[in-house]
């Protein structure tokens, strides 16, 4: 079938999501804000490592001045970036805009003493003769191109000085500051001075590949792979009640409806939630519509009482402990889930604390006969991400319940006393993030960098160019299966450390990967240390339809385990959980024996409090009787105790 049209996809992205006129010295802030982030993306594909997404960098209130406008300028802006490489050649500006890595230091400060200069004396815009040493960063030449050409406004030229304010008298009188921001930077000169050649240039190419708009002449360049990644409508928005902040659900839910949201309050696969079992812990599927803004907005979200969660990311604690058995009427482990509910648990790799926090939440506090308080053991090595995990954990009211530790999960003791009571493990490891690449960008960048090919191009040329491509893309893959390889070593060592805990009844495995090499490859090595210790793979989320591989798994097994695809129709991102479970006959015994520890412990402590009491000496003051020769005292004579 066919995709849609990736330019109807952006107007109506457009429609719902359009930005509202900002002051040009503010315009120009977005801009710098936009290039900065740019530059990051890019290096990051170039490295060909998965660094932060676009909206975590764009979204960053702390960071970023304007999180909206800037993250609609990269997103647009990256959508076309094959297009404005190739303006980029046809305008011979390729001397003249420079990688970000190559820009060199100098360069940076002449072009800043250059705009000061400007500032000082109050120029006007030079002619364009004069730019041909400008030096612009690559990221600030796409941005301002794509501002120029293709954005709305089509313009990065300042507004027009209101009436009134066009003699030299008038300027004089207005502050400096508003002066400066209707002068043009060197960068934007540049560009400004292309202007007829770039349009020229891109109506001739538009003509060329028969295409009417510029998303148009991208999606036919674009692989199949990546062009779903553009096309695709948007997830949707997921979400789940804190139960640890909230405790009418209903209050909330209403609060929702009034303000316009449409949303289902269960889901196919993961449920209503835990409801049942006295943790409020509700799921929340919005409509792919719903205004996201407003909703990320809401105090509810902001204040930790919603939490916006994608639905694959909530599925790893979901699947360690909640039992799907006993929601089917069959309920051979419950009094075993019972236990594993009300006793401790581990997230070996917890930043940024999602599922950490998820884990708190489903933890049967309320109804906890064995009065342990189960607490969540949270482990991050990273300072950084581990201080990140604390603001989370407060933030979502769960610092009674979360201990987070700055220590490699690696290092633990599972023999420390301290983790006596842990009955169950977390392990979402590192990985490379494949299956989160639509929300990313990381395809599209890295596709980007390659340029495709060219219209300008002839035959010869063109399928040399589709061979290095081909070539290009073996070697890609070379360095997809070595980077897997290396993170699947550490996720083994790490799966294998966990299934060493004595306690441990239960154990899920999760990637955001869709990579057989960091999922199955994993759950098949791990299988012989997994099956001495006792522990199988058991399966979780039932009527979730997508499975494992039968080819590494076999078919028996691969029906246990749980995999996401976005990139094949799955409306979440790329997952993988796994379960591992002790027998049933083993998970008692395990029970019984720490019992049974626990009561002869407890026998212990009565019986040396008891033989410390019967060692003690009781000083008792004894009154005297009279036959004792009396003394006068100074109160009357009273009787006084007399100590033996």
């Amino acid at each position: 079938m066919t995709p849609p049209p990736l330019d109807k996809t952006i107007d109506n992205n457009n429609k719902r999501r359009r930005r509202k006129p900002l002051p040009h010295a503010q315009v120009r802030t977005c801009r710098l804000q936009a290039a900065r982030v740019l530059s990051k993306l890019l290096k990051s594909a170039r490295e060909k490592k998965h660094g932060q997404s676009i909206k975590r960098l764009t979204l960053d209130e702390n960071k970023i001045d304007f999180p909206s406008a800037t993250h609609a300028i990269v997103c647009e802006t990256v959508k076309v970036l094959p297009l404005l490489k190739l303006l980029i050649e046809d305008v011979k500006m390729t001397k003249s805009v420079v990688f970000d890595d190559d820009f060199k230091e100098e360069d940076d400060e002449q072009q800043e003493e250059e705009e000061q200069e400007e500032k000082d004396d109050e120029k006007k815009d030079e002619p364009p003769g004069g730019e041909k040493s400008t030096k612009i960063k690559a990221s600030l030449a796409y941005v301002l191109l794509y501002e120029l050409l293709l954005s709305p406004g089509k313009s990065i030229k300042p507004p027009p000085l209101p009436p009134g304010m066009e003699d030299e008298e008038q300027k004089k009188k207005k502050k400096q500051s508003d002066v400066t921001t209707t002068t043009l930077t060197s960068a934007e000169k540049l560009i400004v001075s292309k202007t007829g050649e770039l349009k020229n240039q891109l109506a001739r190419r538009l003509k060329k590949a028969n295409a009417q708009t510029a998303l148009e002449f991208v999606e036919r360049r674009l692989p199949e792979k990546v062009r779903k990644i553009v096309n695709d409508d948007p997830m949707s928005r997921f979400a789940r009640v804190n139960a640890m902040k909230v405790k009418d659900v209903g209050v909330l839910v209403r609060e929702l409806r009034e303000r316009g949201f449409t949303f289902e309050e269960e889901d196919a696969h993961l449920g209503r939630g835990e409801k049942e079992r006295g943790n409020d812990c509700r799921y929340i599927l919005f409509a792919k519509d719903c205004n996201r803004k407003k909703l990320s907005g809401m105090k509810m979200v902001k204040n930790g009482e919603l939490i916006l969660q994608g639905k694959s990311s909530c599925m790893p604690a979901h699947c360690l402990l909640v039992n799907e058995d006993e929601r089917d009427g069959r309920d051979d482990m419950s009094a075993i889930f019972e236990r594993i509910r009300q006793s401790d648990v581990i997230d070996a790799c917890a930043a940024p604390g999602n599922k950490t926090t998820h884990l708190a939440a489903l933890l049967d506090k309320k109804n906890n006969t064995y009065n342990r308080g189960g607490k969540v053991f949270a482990f991050e090595k990273d300072h950084r991400r581990a201080q990140r995990l604390r603001d989370t954990v407060d933030l979502y009211g769960c610092s009674k319940t979360v201990v987070v530790a700055k220590k490699n999960f690696l290092e633990v003791d599972v023999n420390d006393a301290k983790y006596r009571n842990v009955r169950s493990i977390l392990l979402d490891p590192s990985c490379s993030g494949s299956g989160t690449v639509q929300n990313r960008g990381d395809a599209l960048m890295e596709y980007a960098l390659k340029g495709g090919y060219d219209d300008d191009d002839d035959d010869d040329n063109r399928s040399d160019k589709i061979k290095r491509e081909e070539e290009e893309e073996n070697e890609e893959e070379q360095t997809r299966k070595k980077r897997a390889m290396s993170l699947q070593k550490f996720q083994l060592e790490a799966l294998s450390h966990a299934m060493r805990f004595p306690g441990v009844l239960r154990i899920s495995y999760s990637t955001c990967s869709i990579y057989r090499e960091e999922n199955e490859d994993v759950v098949q090595k791990v299988m012989p240390l997994a099956e001495e210790l006792g522990f199988e793979l058991a399966k979780c989320l039932p009527k979730w339809p997508r499975r494992g591989f039968a080819e590494v798994l076999g078919t028996t097994e691969a029906a246990k385990v749980v995999r996401v695809n976005p990139f094949e129709g799955d409306d979440c991102e790329g997952f993988f959980v796994a379960v591992f479970q002790r027998k049933k006959e083993t998970c008692e015994k395990i029970i019984a024996a720490f019992e049974k520890e626990e009561e002869e412990e407890k026998s212990k402590r009565r019986n040396k409090n008891k033989r410390d009491l019967e060692s003690e000496v009781v000083v008792v003051p004894v009154l005297d009787t009279g036959n004792a020769k009396k003394k006068k005292k100074k109160n009357g004579g009273s009787k006084t105790p007399l100590f033996r």
